[in-house]
């Protein structure tokens, strides 16, 4: 079982990217609006990881820049957050979306469910509050 996992903070012009997790999907965010994210596998790098997860879930070619929180998932993950810099707007949803769509970055947790919102730490909740 991966023991890491990757967010990406994908940014373009002032908005952020944010994916709806498929209704039907078994995984715990079913039908929720979130942020993207990735398990990083084997011997791949985070930057790696982001890159990979970006591509197959909305088809975006991403820039990978620092990362801007830590946290632990419930199953005990290291989860690190990245802002990522998307090099164009144009997202191809995958198959583990409903949807994708971009966002004022100061809107992004108005969209986030509480459920999604509790396993934010402090420090990634805050970073949004401070795009307002």
């Amino acid at each position: 079982m991966p023991r890491r996992a990757v967010i990406a903070i994908i940014l373009y012009n002032g908005k952020t990217l944010m994916g709806k997790k498929r209704s039907d999907s078994p995984k715990f965010l079913a039908g929720e609006w979130y942020l993207l994210g990735e398990n990083v596998e084997g011997e791949e790098s985070d930057a790696e990881a982001l890159k990979r997860g970006t591509r197959e879930e909305v088809g975006l070619e991403i820039e990978v820049g620092q990362c801007v929180g830590t946290d632990k998932s419930p199953s005990g993950k290291d989860v690190k957050y990245y802002e990522c810099f998307a090099k164009s707007d144009r997202i191809t949803v995958g198959s583990d979306l409903e949807e994708a769509m971009w966002v004022e970055s100061s809107r992004v947790l108005d969209y986030c469910g509480e459920k999604i919102k509790g396993l934010m730490s402090e420090q990634i909740r805050e970073y949004f509050l401070r795009q307002a």
